[in-house]
């Protein structure tokens, strides 16, 4: 008995219908970033398109899955992306992104404070809110954080403990409120 791959039992119309049950607010280009479509988990998919159509909010696409990835993206079980109030002009704030994100039963919220994105009006990199969301609880127990932030290229991991958020390289600590703040001082307006 063969197996098949979920590439091979789902095709292009399939997603394209999955993605309009879902309220079409993608292309299937959008999440063929890296490589096809096809490499991402049909469910975890479905629970993002799910997840879009009840925030409401424009969502960019800026990484899907990712070839030699032995994590969440290379399971097919991760987005990363921007939310927009207006449309690639104006971002959601901080605070909803994660809010969006942690109301949803993703395994994995990650925000990353030191993104940018290209205007497409200016061409000028603009300082951006990254969201990374993924339905991977990893392959071993306790292999990676549930939360986590990113600011100024260094991680901080979520206790489970007590809510802050610990950074293994510069041995701090920092809380959701303190790190919102830290963004709000050194953020440009769009």
């Amino acid at each position: 008995m063969e197996i098949q791959t979920q590439e091979e039992t789902m095709t292009r119309s399939d997603y394209l219908a999955l993605i309009d049950a879902y309220g079409g607010h993608f292309k299937i280009s959008e999440f063929d970033i890296q490589d096809s479509i096809g490499r991402m988990d049909t469910g975890f998919l479905q629970s993002f398109l799910a997840w879009r159509q009840w925030t409401g909010i424009p969502t960019m696409i800026t990484s899907a899955w990712r070839r030699n990835n032995q994590r969440s993206h290379g399971k097919g079980k991760a987005i990363d992306c921007l939310l927009f109030t207006q449309w690639r002009v104006q971002q959601a704030s901080a605070m909803n992104h994660w809010l969006l994100a942690t109301t949803w039963p993703f395994q994995g919220v990650g925000l990353y404070f030191d993104w940018s994105y290209k205007c497409p009006t200016t061409k000028a990199d603009i300082p951006a809110i990254g969201l990374h969301v993924d339905g991977w609880s990893g392959s071993t127990p306790k292999q990676r954080p549930l939360r986590w932030l990113r600011i100024n290229g260094l991680y901080y991991y979520q206790s489970v403990v007590d809510g802050t958020f610990f950074c293994q390289t510069n041995r701090k600590t920092i809380t959701f409120d303190e790190a919102l703040k830290l963004h709000a001082t050194t953020a440009r307006p769009v």
